[in-house]
């Protein structure tokens, strides 16, 4: 056999056996391809269901409607109408807003929504988020919709009423071009004549006291030594 047909032999041997490489052989990036690790395709989101449409249970008289009339017998003498009021949406710091932008103080300024205080059966209301509804949960008549209710408002420190009719800007300039005109009413000595001031007082002290048997304490209190003095 000669030397080339050895070699060929010996060649086809090795080339038939696998291919063993070291532990730690290393390729040539510049002679082999960079391998890509295999990732799965990512899964399409699945259609998420339609919510389903849940009822809410709205309280009674949250879908009517009813007309407010708030009415203030002194300091200041005011009374008007909010009508188509709904019970659900209008709250207590809706009727102080409409009330504050009817008066104002002695001196023609704003008066602070602190002072105004509502009254309902000549109970202080508490909270100024608290809806009509709230307020007359006891009085399933009104909740029906349709009806009238009377609020009470008491402006601490007395105020005076404006009229509605002319817009904010033209109320502003009266001010400043006239002083503001003295409310029209009882005054001085012939307000403590009436049982309305006495019912004022009663409600402010049962809302600074929280306690209403000794509200009605402290106004027998005060009437009498009133009417002692006199």
């Amino acid at each position: 056999m000669s030397e080339l047909t050895f070699a060929k032999s010996f060649l086809s041997t090795l080339d038939s056996r696998p291919i063993k490489l070291r532990a730690d052989h290393v390729f040539d990036p510049e002679q082999v391809g960079l391998r890509v690790p295999y990732t799965l395709p990512r899964l399409s989101a699945p259609h998420p269901s339609m919510p389903k449409k849940v009822k809410s249970a709205h309280a009674p008289g949250s879908s009517k409607s009813i007309s407010v009339r708030v009415k203030s017998a002194r300091n200041p003498i005011l009374e008007f109408a909010i009508p188509n009021a709904p019970l659900s949406t209008t709250s207590v710091q809706d009727i102080r807003d409409a009330v504050q932008s009817r008066i104002t103080d002695t001196q023609g300024g704003q008066v602070q929504l602190e002072k105004i205080k509502i009254l309902y059966k000549r109970k202080p209301v508490t909270g100024t988020a608290k809806t009509l509804a709230e307020l007359l949960v006891d009085e399933p008549a009104i909740l029906t919709g349709g009806k009238e209710v009377e609020i009470g408002i008491m402006v601490i420190g007395g105020a005076q009423a404006v009229e509605t009719s002319v817009s904010q800007p033209e109320v502003a300039e009266k001010r400043d071009e006239s002083p503001p005109k003295p409310a029209v009413g009882p005054s001085g000595a012939e307000v403590l004549q009436t049982e309305t001031f006495w019912d004022d007082l009663q409600g402010y002290l049962e809302q600074r006291l929280k306690d209403e048997g000794e509200a009605q304490r402290l106004r027998s209190l005060f009437k009498d030594a009133w009417k002692s003095a006199k």
